[in-house]
């Protein structure tokens, strides 16, 4: 697995816990309105980069520098589950601190493996439109300006399923997330808060969510 060259140190992406932020080159099956990371990162993969040796190289010097890793994309659980397995499987043998992986929620089945075997701490997921109640025809152009993408039923339903088992899962290092888009309308982020707290309620859970300002990218 080819991950970006520069392994990135935040203090905001998971409160109260110093990240180490790595984001994998292997791309995106979505093309989001204003994301910062396509050009770069996706569209044009750097011809410079690190390996998995690098990381866990890295991990074993450095490690006293944080408390968690955080692994992104593009989308991360692009890659294939052995994979991102084995990375997971080494980096906790390696390292004490907290395993969180960023998600669009596309690839449930993949998602629902990270917690069944214990390779993560915490799921961030981005709920970026209240899939619950879209009509995959009749708001597909929004889908499309959004997501980059034609939804489908099965699409639709991995997106929710993979909400679904971040609250589930009830830990205060998961998170649910939303970009506030300035092409959707105030009622789109009402109802998306209000799907993620129902489900909280019925669930139990602590998992916190976040509406994040939209920033435009850097031109």
């Amino acid at each position: 697995m080819k991950l970006y060259n520069n392994f990135i140190r935040t203090f905001t992406d998971l409160p109260n816990h110093t990240t180490l932020l790595i984001h994998s080159l292997t791309g995106c099956p979505l093309h989001c309105f204003g994301c910062h990371n396509y050009d770069e990162i996706i569209a044009n993969t750097p011809k410079e980069y690190k390996t998995t040796d690098d990381l866990y190289d890295y991990l074993k010097k450095s490690s006293f520098l944080f408390d968690a890793v955080m692994f992104s994309g593009g989308e991360f659980l692009i890659n294939p589950l052995n994979e991102v397995r084995d990375l997971l499987q080494q980096v906790r043998a390696l390292f004490d601190g907290k395993i969180i992986v960023t998600t669009s929620g596309v690839y449930y089945q993949k998602l629902r493996t990270l917690y069944e075997e214990n390779l993560v701490d915490g799921v961030h997921i981005d709920m970026k439109l209240p899939y619950h109640v879209l009509d995959i025809k009749e708001d597909a152009q929004i889908y499309k300006d959004i997501m980059g993408i034609t939804p489908s039923k099965e699409l639709v339903d991995q997106l929710i399923a993979s909400v679904e088992a971040v609250i589930e899962h009830n830990s205060i290092l998961d998170q649910v997330r939303t970009v506030q888009y300035p092409l959707l309308d105030e009622a789109f982020f009402t109802e998306i808060r209000h799907f993620v707290e129902e489900r909280k309620a019925y669930h139990g859970s602590i998992v916190p969510y976040f509406l994040n300002e939209f920033v435009y990218p850097r031109s």
